[in-house]
């Protein structure tokens, strides 16, 4: 009987893994216990009550524009990868210590959660990452490629190859702080992430990637303005 029941229990834990695996956890590895943590919660009140945890301050807008956009890329790109559960839970939660933000799966929703601390910058960055994790998560066991690949669809969405082209055409190999700040001012998101745009476009060479992002640039004293002409959405 002890055996009977301790397989018994294997099995629904086995069973419970199965509908909630985590699919992107954004953060070093110290942070996966503190996303996994909450998302079990939200889960756990979820089965409990069928209601939307009270404390999210977004559920479907703005990520609804940001499925719609990563879908009719995917589409007229021919690939048709794309494919999205028929309910999203997404929002931010305020207060969360350790939280990084993070996508997974649960029964048939996607669930979407970052930290409401983040800047406007890198919110519209990761939501639109997240959520093409979730798109793309039935292509990928390896969470490390599914990020990468979510990563390089996100930043395909969020910056067209002919607004890249107009600052990495020359094929520059140094990138002086004030070429930085116009880069990251024009799309509203981080410059690194620009970069890495220009390289999957063949722009920049993995190389010259590899060194910008391992170099450690003068910290700016005037924080970041939205600029009127960003093509972030």
């Amino acid at each position: 009987m002890k055996r009977g029941r301790a397989n018994s229990n294997q099995l629904q834990i086995d069973f419970l893994a199965a509908f909630r695996r985590m699919l992107i956890s954004l953060g070093g590895p110290e942070n996966l216990p503190v996303n996994e943590s909450l998302f079990m919660r939200m889960t756990d009140q979820w089965e409990n009550t069928q209601v939307i945890p009270g404390d999210l301050l977004f559920q479907k807008s703005p990520v609804e524009a940001v499925v719609f956009r990563l879908k009719k890329l995917d589409t007229d790109s021919g690939d048709n990868r794309m494919q999205f559960p028929d309910e999203l839970i997404a929002g931010e939660i305020r207060g969360e210590q350790g939280l990084t933000g993070f996508s997974a799966t649960f029964r048939q929703q996607g669930w979407i959660i970052l930290p409401a601390e983040l800047s406007a910058m890198y919110k519209n960055l990761f939501l639109n990452i997240l959520a093409a994790s979730v798109g793309l998560n039935h292509l990928y066991t390896s969470r490390a490629q599914l990020l990468a690949e979510a990563e390089r669809a996100a930043l395909a969405a969020l910056l067209p190859e002919s607004e890249v082209q107009k600052f990495f055409g020359l094929r520059l190999s140094k990138f002086p702080d004030s070429f930085r700040s116009e880069v990251a001012n024009y799309f509203n998101l981080p410059f690194n992430y620009v970069l890495k745009r220009a390289n999957h476009l063949g722009m920049v060479s993995e190389q010259v990637v590899e060194e910008t992002l391992n170099s450690k640039p003068a910290p700016r004293a005037v924080p970041l303005r939205r600029p009127s002409s960003s093509k972030a959405a």
